[in-house]
């Protein structure tokens, strides 16, 4: 069966990357912070945070290709160390959000803290002996039945309002902070080097796996992405009992560790099999110093961070490529 799986995978990869590329974006925080946004600040910056991570993966998938040295200079040893030291937060974002949304329902967090050592410790050792292509087949398969999961938890939360939706302010007042959410989201996939990983794995095509459009498996990844958005924001607009608290907790444990297994796979990248273990089994260490910033506040800092490499990266790739073609000139 599993045989079957990865022939059907070599043989036409496209949605198997596209729906890995939305797992992997997706993290905890899309749902906890997304109705977050919704009841906080109002329906507009919602809409520009969607649109941020929707566009995320987009842009990534259209420019990274494109822009010339990029990948050299996310290669280079002192980037892969910056990068791979920023992949333990993202581990945590998704670590917190379950141990968060597990908070909020009879089970506790201390329930939620065991699930995600749990599914942690289980992700470390898996990839550390299958990798890519295990990790691939995974996020497939959870990012279906997160589909199917976020569709019934909404329908059921609909039907449990009996008709008595929350009411979402527009928030025109809160504009700014949308927009800085927005700026925030966009540039965040190059960090992914997961996503690096997805490109180079096309070219070299070394197990015999179909070589594609990878631009258009990005788009489709991003749209995807936003499809399971819609849902959340119709989510935003209904109450919750403690029954359906449980469902929605399943259903952002799913969540988060389809994107926990891909930064868990992207250290093994970074830094090697051995190191790479080193480094994970201290990510799931040191988790327990960080579950008081919670998701958002583990989100933040890691968003705030990111920009400012990312746009250094470019900056250094566009100037090696005119110091290039200079030399070639000469």
């Amino acid at each position: 069966m599993l045989s079957q799986i990865k022939q059907r995978f070599k043989e036409n990869p496209s949605l198997y990357y596209s729906m890995s590329i939305a797992a992997t974006w997706a993290n905890a925080g899309s749902l906890i912070n997304g109705m977050a946004m919704s009841h906080d600040y109002g329906i507009l910056p919602f809409l520009l945070w969607a649109l941020g991570n929707t566009l995320a993966c987009i842009v990534f998938g259209l420019l990274a290709p494109a822009i010339p040295k990029l990948r050299e200079v996310f290669r280079s040893r002192p980037m892969k160390i910056i990068v791979g030291l920023m992949c333990p937060f993202q581990c945590w974002v998704s670590m917190n959000g379950i141990q968060s949304v597990f908070s909020d329902t009879d089970l506790g967090g201390k329930f939620g803290i065991a699930v995600a050592l749990l599914f942690a410790v289980f992700f470390v050792v898996l990839l550390f002996r299958f990798g890519m292509v295990r990790n691939i087949l995974t996020d497939h398969v959870s990012w279906a039945l997160v589909y199917v999961l976020v569709a019934g938890v909404t329908a059921a939360a609909i039907i449990a309002s009996h008709g008595n939706m929350l009411h979402l302010a527009w928030g025109a007042e809160n504009i700014g902070t949308g927009i800085k959410n927005c700026l925030l989201l966009i540039p965040g996939a190059f960090l992914y080097p997961y996503y690096f990983e997805i490109l180079d794995y096309n070219d070299r095509n070394e197990d015999g796996t179909a070589k594609i459009n990878v631009r258009r498996a990005f788009v489709n990844g991003g749209l995807l992405f936003g499809v399971y958005l819609v849902f959340i924001f119709i989510m935003s607009w209904t109450s919750f009992s403690p029954a359906l608290n449980i469902a929605k907790a399943v259903l952002v444990t799913l969540i988060a560790i389809s994107s926990l297994s891909s930064f868990q796979y992207s250290i093994y990248l970074v830094f090697g099999r051995k190191l790479g273990l080193a480094v994970n089994v201290a990510a799931v260490a040191l988790w327990q110093f960080l579950i008081p910033l919670g998701v958002l506040g583990a989100w933040s800092l890691m968003a705030t961070i990111r920009v400012y490499i990312v746009l250094a990266a470019i900056a250094a790739a566009l100037v090696w490529h005119m110091a290039s073609r200079k030399a070639v000139r000469a």
